[in-house]
């Protein structure tokens, strides 16, 4: 285990090997792919990413979905159904991994490698049914209006209609002449679409067992089919090779090609419901949406969410909260920590259309793998701020990150037949310097390009270059290489200032600027030294127990971090010169780089970007040194992301809201959560009221409606003084009824359960029901003692403190002539005098040194 790092996330994953499912909710599409280990959904619109899984045991083999739910199976043969990325119900019974998962009503049907067909229950888990197929099952699907049936297809080309309620085989179709690869339902009834693995796709008529329409696609193997439901009669397949291949079902012919869709396998393809999009996913590491709006109905590529298609094997923070990335994709990808949705390939110009135009791929035209990477920050916005170096390049490309894009002409050096082996940018940002396997030093001008000159007379280097650096104030570079030498150049005069020999060939070298100290990986040794540039010493060595692959020093230059060929990441001490923290992983480390809060890491055959928390930033980490012997222990990295950006996730999961709790600590006070509105209201009822009271009485109508009532006599009378007492007698309280507020506080001597009751009632129904307690008011004096008992009880939970004095202070302003009259009553007033001051004077305290402090920071000079 580490003491400092703590495994957080892996960045730059999207799709996997095993196919996705797209789920329809309302009018949202969402879209679950599978990596390895854990899952992710998508919301199709933006692709934004909604929930990750958790771990599986073992790698994912199959997914599904199923309303809300996705049930994935794993190589472990357990099936399992998730809920917004969280573990429902596990269901056992298969001996062999499960290759291929069906929900039916309430439902699942599994089948898996031991040819056994597996139905379980969805709620409750428990098997309906099993049954042992003769072949193992390739595709599955259910026809609609076939009730208690599907489709079943297996290797040997057969396919089979079965009925699961009765669990018997109904029919068996003629075989096909090659291995059944997909099932697809047709928006027409009793006609499924059959792919098979010799390329043929098949319209089939399960009623009249006859093929109504034969299509055949020269990429081989159909890995997926599907069909647009907005009206346009199209159909979609897929290949291993990457591509698609749109097909007329009204012409029974090949209507358009989407070459290079993906560089890999195409195993989901999916129309959206009566939409004219287009979801694919591939192991390529991407989801692509296509939308068919070109002329003659052509699709184009709409919205792209993906990673690197192959390890990376250079990482570098970048301005605090993104991360630099290039891999052997041939790609420079440009990740953000905080919102992965901003994360983007850097564009190499328009390679698709030369694509088309050179009948070639787009990964053949694009630059070759980098092998080593420079960026700063500062002149950003101005110009080229990214310098790369390609496998077996002469040339060095610059990038814009604010473009997000490759500059239009590279840093071509004056000789012909040498290759770029190492790159670096002052820290001005205005010169870009280049080192090559010749032993040339190179300046450039970073915004027009120009070549300022060589390092030296004619070589800086008698070798291969294999690092260089500039420090902290424009005054010198520094450089290594494999003669065993580290030299320190002039910048502006281009002459050498010092060198410095080291026992054997150096390998790489990082700076520290703020320090000025250097470090450099030794060839043969293993043995990292670290030079002191001010004063041209060997100042520390640290040994190895194999080949240095990457190393960084930690922001404050006190640790340096090494990854070597044994798997092993060892972070130094370079005060003390001790091994203080050491950790092993299961992949082999690539490159590595330390920013403030994280460290980023690649490894050999992961696409993605492993970020680890810096635990020292939350918690006190001991950091004594290592004993000499010490083993590392394996870490098991992160296996996929976890979205830290709440803002992406458009659902709230409400019912794991969280709630606060009543009373964090017994010494504290809490405040009621009630509106303030309400007790302020309470407390100022007399004015409220006041303020509202019409100036004038209103006024009696000049002549009474025709409609009236009047009196049954000889002189007829309206009848309006009768109305008016009617509702004088109806507006005056009844005191010979208890109340329900009375019967509350005398029959519970529960204080919480006393505030609810009034928290529900108004302003103005408290207010009377307070003033109704007194026995001169229609109460009595087992009402007002069981009031102020209450108000004991409240005031010593501590809670709704706000409101209970809101209730004390209208209490005391209506009842105070009963209340000094009463002996017994002035007994129980002194106690809650005392109780109210201690709480007071104890709450005005701490708000005392609240103030103290907050005081204090604001006139201390600090």
């Amino acid at each position: 285990m580490s003491k400092v790092f703590s495994p957080l996330r892996v960045q730059g994953l999207v799709s996997g090997e095993v196919g996705g499912v797209v789920q329809t909710r309302g009018t949202q599409h969402f879209v679950t792919t599978s990596l390895q280990r854990s899952f992710h959904t998508y919301n199709c619109e933006k692709l934004t990413l909604q929930f990750v899984s958790t771990l599986h045991d073992t790698d994912i083999t199959c997914l599904t979905a199923h309303k809300d739910l996705i049930i994935t199976a794993a190589a472990d043969c357990i099936v399992r159904s998730w809920s917004r990325g969280k573990l429902v119900r596990c269901f056992e019974g298969h001996s062999a991994p499960v290759r291929h998962l069906l929900p039916f009503g309430d439902k699942i049907i599994s089948f898996g490698e031991d040819k056994r067909m597996l139905i379980q229950d969805i709620e409750t888990g428990e098997t309906y049914g099993e049954v042992y197929l003769q072949s193992c099952t390739t595709a599955v699907t259910h026809p609609p209006t076939y009730i208690n049936k599907i489709l079943i297809g297996d290797k040997d080309g057969f396919l089979e209609l079965w009925n699961v309620r009765d669990l018997k085989l109904i029919h068996r179709f003629r075989q096909f002449d090659s291995q059944i690869t997909v099932l697809e339902q047709t928006p027409g009834l009793d006609i499924v679409g059959v792919g098979l693995k010799n390329g043929k796709i098949l319209l089939h008529n399960l009623k009249q067992d006859e093929t109504m329409l034969k299509f055949y696609q020269d990429w081989g193997c159909v890995t997926t089919l599907s069909f647009r439901s907005d009206g346009i009669p199209h159909m979609v397949s897929g290949s291993v090779e990457g591509h698609l291949a749109v097909w007329d079902l009204d012409k029974g012919e090949l209507h358009s090609t989407v070459h290079s869709a993906h560089s890999s396998t195409v195993h989901t393809a999916h129309y959206l419901t009566s939409q004219p999009l287009l979801l694919t996913a591939s192991p390529d590491n991407s989801v692509k949406i296509w939308v068919f709006d070109g002329p003659g109905g052509t699709c184009r590529l709409l919205k792209e969410r993906s990673g690197h298609r192959a390890p990376p094997t250079i990482a570098r923070c970048y301005a605090g909260d993104r991360i630099l990335s290039a891999g052997r994709d041939r790609s420079v990808r440009l990740f953000s920590v905080i919102k992965d949705e901003r994360s983007r390939e850097l564009s190499q110009g328009s390679l698709e259309s030369k694509s088309k135009k050179m009948n070639i791929k787009v990964d053949d035209l694009k630059l070759t793998p980098v092998t080593a990477l420079a960026a700063e920050e500062i002149r950003e916005r101005e110009w080229s701020n990214v310098l790369t170096a390609h496998s077996g390049s002469r040339d060095v490309r610059m990038w814009s990150t604010q473009n997000h894009s490759l500059a239009d002409k590279p840093l071509s050096p004056k000789l012909e037949t040498i290759v770029v082996t190492a790159v670096a940018i002052s820290v001005c940002g205005n010169i870009g310097l280049v080192g090559y396997n010749s032993g040339h030093l190179t300046a450039f001008n970073l915004q027009s390009g120009i070549n300022r000159g060589l390092y030296g007379k004619t070589y800086a280097h008698r070798g291969k270059i294999s690092g260089v650096c500039g420090d902290n104030i424009n005054k010198f570079v520094i450089s290594t290489g494999q003669d065993k030498t580290v030299k320190i150049w002039w910048l502006s005069e281009r002459t050498l200032e010092t060198s410095l020999s080291l026992p054997d060939p150096i390998t790489q070298c990082t700076l520290h600027r703020d320090s000025n100290l250097l470090a450099c990986a030794l060839d043969t040794t293993w043995t990292v030294c670290l030079v002191d540039v001010d004063t041209h010493k060997t100042v520390r060595e640290f040994g190895h127990k194999a080949a240095v692959l990457d190393m960084c020093f930690s922001e404050d230059g006190k640790f340096l971090l090494v990854a070597s060929s044994d798997h092993v990441i060892r972070m130094w001490d370079l005060v003390t010169a001790r091994l203080v923290d050491c950790f092993k992983t299961e992949n082999l480390v690539t490159s590595v780089s330390l920013s403030k809060e994280h460290l980023v890491t690649t490894s050999c055959n992961e696409l993605g970007i492993c970020i680890w928390t810096n635990v020292t930033l939350y918690e006190d980490v001991d950091l004594k040194p290592l004993p000499n012997d010490y083993e590392p222990r394996l870490v098991e990295t992160a296996q996929s992301a976890e979205e830290m950006d709440t803002s992406e996730t458009d659902a709230s999961d409400e019912n794991e809201a969280w709630q606060s709790a009543e009373q964090i600590n017994e010494y504290l006070i809490t405040l009621s959560t009630t509106p303030k509105a309400r007790w302020t209201t309470l407390c100022n009822l007399d004015v409220i009221k006041k303020r509202n009271k019409p100036k004038a009485p209103p006024s009696a109508p000049k002549s009474v409606p025709f409609f009236m009532s009047t009196t049954k006599e000889l002189v007829p009378k309206f009848i309006l003084e009768g109305k008016n007492e009617e509702k004088e007698e109806k507006m005056k309280p009844t005191r010979s009824e208890e109340s329900a507020f009375q019967r509350v506080i005398t029959s519970t001597e529960d204080p919480k359960e006393i505030l609810r009751y009034l928290d529900t009632l108004a302003p103005s129904a408290l207010d009377i029901e307070l003033q109704s307690l007194a026995p001169l008011d229609g109460g009595s004096h087992a009402l007002v003692i069981s009031f102020i008992d209450f108000l004991l009880a409240a005031i010593g939970t501590k809670c709704d403190f706000d409101m209970v004095q809101a209730y004390l202070n209208v209490f005391l302003k209506h009842n105070r002539e009963y209340l000094m009259k009463t002996p017994e009553v002035r007994d129980k007033l002194a106690q809650l005098k005392d109780l109210h001051s201690s709480s007071w004077s104890e709450l005005q305290k701490k708000i005392q040194e609240c103030l103290c402090v907050t005081n204090f920071l604001k006139s201390a000079t600090l």
